[in-house]
């Protein structure tokens, strides 16, 4: 129980020794459990907004012409099993999407030469989300509970106030959020003093893969969205 609180608590005020030191041991299960378990309670105390404001956007969009009346009018009303459903199937898409976000990472590094195997760099990827998954997932879901919309705004888009969130500048400011970029800093931090490479390499290299990742997050996001006609 301390070495999880020293790692959680070294995560933020001292993220380089602290994640490059994970990295070494692969000390990743318990903050993985703990990310999931959050995820979870978030998505679940902040379903009846989600579902709402998602019922809203299905209404006035194409999608709405393919569903009758009845359907339609059904689309915010749920049940305690759907809310914990909903809230139970974040923790394997969380999961998988965390695998899948830390073989990238992995892979971006080993190209490079780094040292350090898949599991090193789960472990990183895994104590550096702390900082957006946790601490930043509580606090949007504690926003989107308490101003009643699902659209929260931590990063450039708040500035933007005007903009659509179906349009493409919208997409490609909301890749910078504070907390991704927080998560960012601290595992390239956590990467540098693992690998025992340069900051400036390490950096380089972490700046490759947030292009990458937001390349194929405004991709998805846009034709998505085409697809159901937002």
């Amino acid at each position: 129980m301390n070495e999880l609180f020293n790692d959680f608590k070294g995560v933020i005020s001292n993220p380089g020794p602290t994640i490059g030191h994970v990295m070494e041991k692969k000390r990743w299960l318990a903050i993985f459990i703990l990310i999931l378990l959050t995820t979870a309670v978030v998505t679940y105390i902040s379903y009846p907004v989600t579902k709402v404001e998602g019922a809203k956007l299905m209404r006035n969009s194409e999608m709405a012409n393919k569903l009758s009346e009845e359907q339609l009018d059904n689309l915010d009303k749920f049940t305690p099993a759907q809310r914990l459903f909903s809230a139970l199937t974040q923790i394997p898409i969380l999961a998988l999407m965390m695998v899948i976000g830390a073989f990238f990472v992995y892979l971006f590094f080993k190209v490079a030469g780094a040292e350090g195997t898949f599991s090193n760099y789960f472990t990183g990827f895994v104590h550096a989300s702390v900082l957006d998954l946790f601490w930043g997932g509580i606090l949007k879901g504690a926003l989107i509970s308490l101003k009643k919309t699902m659209f929260i705004e931590t990063g450039l888009t708040m500035f933007f106030p005007a903009l659509d969130f179906r349009s493409i500048p919208y997409i490609v400011l909301s890749q910078f959020d504070f907390f991704s970029i927080w998560y960012l800093l601290a595992l390239t931090l956590g990467i540098a003093h693992f690998a025992k490479i340069s900051l400036q390499k390490t950096l380089t290299i972490m700046i490759l893969y947030f292009l990458f990742k937001s390349l194929v997050f405004i991709s998805f996001s846009y034709f998505s969205m085409k697809l159901m006609g937002m």
